[in-house]
Parts: structure tokens; sequence; C-alpha cells
């Protein structure tokens, strides 16, 4: 089921999600000893990844106990600025004692198989029947697809754990953790900031437009957290 926590700005939006991953990685680690997060890309995300890396965050959490994945990444290399990667390694992960991180290597000349390599690490660290993250991070475009779920593509069928986005030039390939993957998750965090984004959220809170894929995201034994800033809420009762 989805819930709604409402914020007046982007910022707050991150003040948001940093409290929410506070809460669930002392769960986690109370429970398992460990804490499982996967991330997204996106400007919205970009905010929560600096307010991380920050005092008031740096010497709060429990870095050491922290697993930290990627939910979708493009077929570029670690260093280049459009890699999910990069955002998050120098807004934050490169300022923290990260226990694990585990990158896609979507600069692989052979993406199927970098996709089957993550799905074995995926199996390796988080269970090999059905991988179970603690918390998902993910962010929406405003023609509504989340993580690289595109409206109307293939990967929205696939039973696979990770699966290989098409590009058409210049929009390069991708790599994506693929439903099934998204919602087995204990927590799923959405981040949503800036009118551009205000259709998208009135047609899955309202209209239940299961033609976006951010619509198709509500774990079933999990939790569906939406954060949204008023710009970006403004046209749902």
């Amino acid at each position: 089921m989805r819930n709604l926590v409402l914020c007046e700005t982007p910022d707050d939006v991150a003040d948001a999600a940093a409290d929410l991953i506070y809460d669930a990685q002392t769960t986690a680690i109370k429970t398992a000893g460990i804490y499982h997060l996967a991330l997204s890309g996106g400007e919205t995300l970009r905010a929560l990844f600096e307010r991380l890396s920050s005092p008031e965050w740096k010497d709060t959490m429990s870095w050491e106990s922290w697993e930290v994945f990627w939910c979708d990444e493009r077929a570029v290399p670690p260093d280049h600025p459009d890699s999910n990667f990069k955002a998050a390694n120098d807004l934050w992960l490169s300022k923290v004692p990260v226990s694990d991180v585990w990158r896609m290597r979507a600069e692989s000349s052979d993406l199927r198989e970098a996709a089957d390599e993550y799905a074995r690490t995926l199996r390796s660290r988080l269970g090999l029947s059905s991988p179970i993250l603690d918390t998902i991070l993910l962010g929406m475009g405003k023609d509504g697809h989340t993580a690289s779920l595109f409206p109307g593509h293939k990967a929205l069928k696939s039973g696979s754990l990770v699966e290989v986005v098409e590009g058409d030039d210049p929009v390069p390939h991708r790599l994506t953790l693929t439903l099934p993957v998204l919602n087995r998750a204990r927590q799923v965090i959405f981040m949503a900031a800036g009118e551009d984004k205000a259709d998208a959220v009135l047609r899955i809170f309202e209209q239940e437009d299961r033609s976006l894929p951010a619509a198709l995201v509500d774990p079933a034994d999990g939790e569906c957290l939406w954060i949204l800033d008023h710009a970006a809420a403004r046209l749902i009762r």
C-alpha cells in the first residue's frame, strides 16, 4: 500500500528520506546485523546524497554495517558524468565508511553478461531464491518511469532479476533491476519533486494508471512511501 509523505520543498523531501533511512537501517542492523540499500539516480536523489554526507548524518549512521547496491545504471564508465555510481560516489559514498559497495558493471561490452553477473551478486548477498533489499530508493521521471523501467518496455514483464534496456543514440543502453526485485523489498521510498512530476503523480494516485512503471512498484509484504514536495503533489487531493 502506498503512503504519502508531503513536504514543502525539495530540501524537505531529502530531509524526510534521510530520517526514514536512519530508522530503516537501525531496524535492519538490530535484526540482522546488516542493512541492504539500493540507489537510483536523478536530481532529487542527489540532494539526498548531499544530506547523507553532511555532518548531521555522517557521524550518525552505522555505515560499517551497510551494503549498497544500484537499481539501474547507464552503459557508461563509472567516472562518466552520466554515471549513477559517480553521482552517489562523488557526493556521498566516497566520504563515509560504507562496508560494501556493489556497482553495476554497465561499462561492459557484454551487457547481458553484466546483467547476469549483477543478478549473481544479488543472490549471493541477499538470498539465492528471492533477493530481498531492506530499502530501495527510487525517483520518477515525468513520463512515470522509475529505475530504468520505461512505459511499454518489455523489461516490465521480465522475470529476471536484472535486465538490459536498449537505448537509442545518444541515449545509452542501461541495466536495471526488474519489478520482481523492486516488489520484494521491505521498504521502497519514492522521492519526487517539481511541477513536471505532478501529472504522473495524479495518474498514479487518483487515476490508478498502471501504464506508468512507477505505479507497478508496491511491495506486497513491504511498505511503499512516496515523499513529494508541494509542486509534485499539487494536483492530488
